[in-house]
């Protein structure tokens, strides 16, 4: 295949705007769509390369692989080694585990999957992970198991098989795509049925290459200049509120394919890109895509995650990633070091001791013996709590009401509606109530009203909020026909508390049942690095107040919901004065482990205080 220095160019439009989004830099808050172009000059190089080997009748998907091994994996098995150390010493006990999952994820292609698995209310932040990037990598890769077969098989089919066969994919990923993105953007960001449309995109533009020249002239330079206007938009206009990948990803996909189909040398977008500059940071685009996320990650884990600190470890990416190109990718890529039996050996070999590693980190509870056994105990508090948290609340959604003279009560809300059913159990109160409960996400609205909500909610969830259900649902209605009580709470925003009144009114008027509101709760910051640093002994006497925007939307809720109806939690849960707040029990054991959803011991804490609260002995 002939060199296309401009393709090199566009890496650098890819990769750079993922630095800078990864850095926080404001402008740049669609950065995240570099990855899209990548996947697009992924399909085209790929799908040049194999029709080139196919017409020339040296398919071979061993010289495929071992083309992919050369490429992917020296420099990635550098970057893996070189986090060691640092995640060892930088990391927790449950942030190493999970960074030795990740271990063995990444050399199996699976880490796309493993990332995904992890989202969560409670999981660690993503910027935080030193290898969450390689999520990107795995869906190439699971891409490239079928794709190379599947092509080599229908090369020589007629047309419109083979057009009716990749035309069939690409439609039913991209309709994935838009689906699982509007119902969870986190599915729609990470598997990759969601993003082979987008190789695909690339993989056509070199099918249509091969027949066809590449557009010339003024259209082709018109073209040209709106596929790059294309990609700037995405990274200068997309943010967190876009439904991503979805139909919006096919911006930055069509503008990277007009920039590939267009790319003579006398256009002058393919000039700039083909000049010495970006062609430069292109060649280095893979090793700069893979160590900045680690670096970035490392320095969060010190302290040091403002956007300026970030800025300034540049020169460090760069310096990392021109030795990587230099004296790893290149010489390897090259078949300068080592044969076609030794690059499959030592892949093996790499993939299995880091796998072995990744093992041992997982068995060891990430090197949790580095730590007194008290903060042992306090981390496995952290770890138990999201188990604790769901489980006893998911087991009673929709679960019916006996005939019983118990109370029937329903309670909807998050997971601090589950804090809330916790605390009750803890105090034995379903000896005279009985208990139906509903997850409701806090974006979605805990609430009852014909209001149009489309306003408030990010379109990003709209569509999970409608098939997860509001109290409004027609299924939720059986359920609150029988209740006695219904019983709200969540980790409230405040455009629901402003329409509280009128749920309430709503609820009353159409099931005649008890309407309550519970308020919020907190203990102050907290989270597990916080909780270390406070010395063992100092714990059970250890108090600070509630945050500030808690106070206030607890006064906001006295304010707006009548009082008839409202019990506040943060008060009598501070023990009566939410400036200091505890956050340990006498014996060490801790409440929270964000400052607002509580452990077992932060249960069973609260479980008197809220029997006073609710009118029970």
């Amino acid at each position: 295949m002939k060199y296309r220095p401009e393709i090199d160019g566009l890496r650098t439009i890819a990769v750079l705007p993922v630095i800078l989004f990864h850095a926080e830099i404001a402008p740049f808050h669609g950065g995240y769509v570099g990855v899209d172009v990548f996947f697009v000059i992924s399909g085209y190089l790929i799908t040049s390369l194999l029709l080139g080997d196919i017409a020339a009748g040296q398919f071979s998907i061993v010289n495929f692989y071992e083309r992919r091994i050369r490429r992917i994996l020296p420099a990635l098995f550098t970057v893996m080694l070189a986090t060691l150390p640092f995640a060892y010493i930088c990391l927790l006990p449950t942030e190493f585990e999970a960074y030795g999952k990740s271990l063995i994820a990444v050399p199996t292609f699976v880490s796309n999957v493993l990332f995904w698995s992890e989202r969560g209310y409670f999981g660690a932040a993503a910027d935080l992970k030193p290898l969450v990037h390689t999520w990107s990598l795995a869906v190439e890769e699971q891409f490239y198991i079928f794709f190379p077969p599947l092509l080599a098989f229908l090369a020589y089919r007629a047309r419109w098989l083979k057009a009716a066969a990749f035309g069939a994919i690409f439609l039913l990923s991209l309709i994935a795509s838009w689906y699982l993105t509007r119902l969870h953007f986190e599915t729609g960001f990470y598997l990759p049925v969601s993003r082979i449309w987008e190789l695909l995109t690339g993989a056509a533009c070199a099918v249509w290459l091969r027949r066809h020249a590449p557009l010339s002239g003024i259209g082709g330079a018109a073209l040209a200049a709106l596929g790059l206007a294309l990609i700037l938009y995405s990274v200068f206009a997309f943010d967190s509120r876009t439904i991503f990948p979805g139909v919006m990803a096919a911006v930055p996909v069509a503008g990277t394919a007009l920039v590939i189909l267009a790319g003579l040398p006398g256009n002058p977008v393919a000039g700039v890109l083909a000049s010495r500059p970006f062609v430069f940071i292109g060649l280095l685009s893979y090793s700069l895509y893979l160590w900045h996320q680690p670096i970035f990650a490392f320095l969060r884990h010190a302290g040091h995650g403002d956007e300026w600190a970030l800025l300034a470890s540049l020169p460090l990416v760069f310096l990392a990633s021109w030795l990587s190109y230099r004296f790893i990718e290149t010489p390897v890529r090259r078949n300068r070091v080592l044969t076609r039996r030794q690059i499959f050996g030592w892949a093996l070999a790499g993939s299995l001791a880091f796998i072995a590693i990744g093992a041992a980190i997982v068995l060891s509870r990430g090197a949790i013996n580095r730590y007194a056994p008290e903060d042992v105990a306090l981390m496995e508090q952290f770890e138990q709590t999201l188990s604790y948290n769901e489980e006893a609340f998911d087991a009673a959604q929709f679960r019916p009401f006996d005939t019983s003279d118990r109370r029937k009560i329903v309670i909807a809300g998050d997971s601090y509606a589950r804090d809330l059913y916790n605390v009750l159990r803890e105090g034995g109160v379903e000896d005279t109530h009985q208990f139906s409960t509903k997850r409701i996400n806090a974006e979605c609205g805990n609430i009852f009203t014909e209001q149009d909500l489309s306003v408030y909610i990010s379109p990003l969830r709209q569509e999970r909020c409608r098939v997860m259900m509001r109290l409004d649902h027609p299924d939720m209605q059986p359920m609150l026909e029988d209740a006695d009580e219904i019983w709200l709470t969540g980790r409230w925003n405040e455009w629901v508390i402003s329409l509280l009144p009128q749920t309430i009114a709503n609820l009353e008027e159409t099931y005649g049942a008890r309407v309550r509101v519970f308020g919020l709760k907190n203990f102050g910051p907290m989270n597990m690095t916080r909780a270390l640093s406070i010395p063992i002994e100092d714990r059970p006497n250890f108090r600070q107040p509630a945050a500030e925007y808690i106070i206030s939307m607890e006064a906001d809720m006295k304010e707006i919901v009548p009082s008839k109806y409202f019990i506040g939690l943060l008060d009598p849960f501070c023990a009566g004065d939410h400036r200091t707040c505890p956050a340990f029990s006498p014996d060490g054991q801790i409440f929270t482990i964000d400052g607002g959803h509580l452990t077992q011991a932060g249960a069973q804490h609260m479980a008197p205080i809220l029997k006073g609260l609710i009118g029970l002995p």
